[in-house]
């Protein structure tokens, strides 16, 4: 008589554990890439901090900044291939999570929408992985072409409606964010089990204070699109740097750059918690 197989579902889940194992780069590539962008957020804070305190000036404050004031340290340019190589893998792990649905999502409106902001974020933090490749070989200042295509983007018939829009969309995932840190959204993504009650109020005040100061200056960069659209002048266009610079011309600008320049440091430092403390799942 001959020996019956095995069972369909012991076949499926040898097949599940199997390609978890085949994998192990997906899990290595994301916490790297989480490890990145808290590097480029805490450099951020850093220089935003001496903006604050009348040490530097100008618009450093920003990703373009963060990448110079890193390619000037001992061993720049290794540190900076170093982060484009992270910031890469986070870039394709946010792609992963928006195509493949790695978190279950799902496919609902919801859902969808989630997903669709992991692909964009893909593609965001995948510029800013291009612009650190750029500073290892010493590339101009991209500031003139940045203002020629802002200024393109003007022109009739629909620029100044497109630059609303995406004015708009920026406000939205700032206001997303903002939301998201009152109510710590992030909280099921991590192993908080792992963690004693001291880790996990640490980890939650971390996250709430960091991701609110960036949904801020979120906010912030799209309001002044908006106002660039409005007023049909692309010298009113300010990406992060802008904002927190012009935050800092305010009446008590300083003390506000300040606070806004510690949550950036708490947001950078809540990726390295991120990297170490974040579910993965790579059997997708």
């Amino acid at each position: 008589m001959a020996r019956a197989g095995p069972p369909a579902e012991g076949i499926e889940g040898n097949v599940e554990v199997a390609a978890r194992h085949a994998r192990p780069w997906v899990d290595a590539v994301a916490r790297f890439g989480y490890v990145a962008k808290g590097v480029v957020y805490a450099t951020i804070g850093l220089l935003a901090m001496l903006e604050a305190l009348g040490l530097v000036g100008g618009k450093t404050a920003s990703p373009d900044g963060a990448m110079q004031s890193i390619g000037t340290q001992p061993f720049g340019g290794f540190l900076l291939v170093v982060l484009s190589a992270g910031l890469f893998g986070y870039a394709a792990w946010k792609v992963v999570q928006g195509v493949m649905d790695p978190d279950d999502r799902g496919s609902d409106a919801h859902g969808v929408v989630r997903r669709v902001c992991y692909v964009g974020s893909g593609a965001i933090h995948g510029i800013l992985a291009f612009t650190a490749a750029q500073s290892v070989f010493g590339a101009e200042d991209s500031s003139e072409d940045a203002m020629a295509v802002s200024a393109m983007a003007y022109q009739p018939p629909v620029g100044r409606i497109l630059v609303a829009v995406v004015g708009l969309g920026v406000i939205c995932v700032g206001l997303y964010q903002l939301h998201a840190a009152y109510t710590a959204r992030f909280r099921d993504e991590l192993k908080l089990h792992q963690m004693d009650g001291v880790e996990q109020f640490s980890t939650m005040l971390v996250g709430r204070v960091g991701t609110a100061a960036r949904a801020l200056a979120l906010g912030a960069a799209g309001a002044f699109l908006l106002l660039a659209a409005y007023q049909s002048d692309p010298q009113e266009t300010r990406g992060l740097g802008g904002a927190l610079e012009t935050l800092q011309q305010q009446p008590l600008g300083s003390h506000m750059l300040g606070a806004m320049a510690v949550g950036f440091m708490l947001y950078g430092a809540f990726m390295f918690l991120v990297a170490h403390h974040r579910h993965i799942d790579s059997s997708y």
